[in-house]
């Protein structure tokens, strides 16, 4: 038995583990997976749209009710720069030849706003965030959710 409970009450599961949410390579199964096996699973979210992410988490939900961690990159966007875009390939030539492939292709590398996921779904999830730890109303809800409003 693990001899520090506080982390395992604090995310309601068996083991001290958190799957590591690895954006742009799993989804739902493998959160669903690591919940079954008594781990707090997390859903990468950064590279998932509002509706996306959210029917992920209703997959989720309809085969576990255990919490899951919703995994989000708080950044601010910037502007494409083809010129950098260029030298990073430039020196990344040998390896795109090496594994075959094109450097030409173009590179999904899509992350959506922290403001906008928050605002387009967590919203809804308030009271199921951090096992209902959060404040209730909306003022006090927003200050967590919001950094900026604190």
């Amino acid at each position: 038995m693990w001899p520090d409970r506080r982390l395992l009450a604090l995310f309601k599961t068996e083991f001290p583990i958190v799957l590591a949410p690895m954006a742009g390579i799993m989804d739902a199964e493998l959160v669903i997976a690591a919940a079954q096996g008594g781990a707090l699973g997390s859903l990468p979210c950064a590279m998932l749209s509002v509706e996306k992410a959210r029917e992920q988490v209703n997959i989720i939900r309809q085969r576990v009710s255990a919490p899951v961690n919703m995994n989000f990159f708080c950044h601010k966007a910037v502007d494409a720069d083809p010129q950098r875009e260029a030298g990073w390939k430039k020196r990344l030539a040998p390896y795109y030849q090496e594994l075959g492939l094109d450097p030409a292709a173009p590179v999904n590398a899509a992350r959506f706003s922290w403001e906008v996921t928050v605002d387009g779904l967590l919203s809804s999830y308030r009271r199921a965030l951090a096992g209902g730890r959060l404040p209730t109303d909306a003022s006090a809800a927003d200050r967590v959710l919001h950094p900026a409003h604190r």
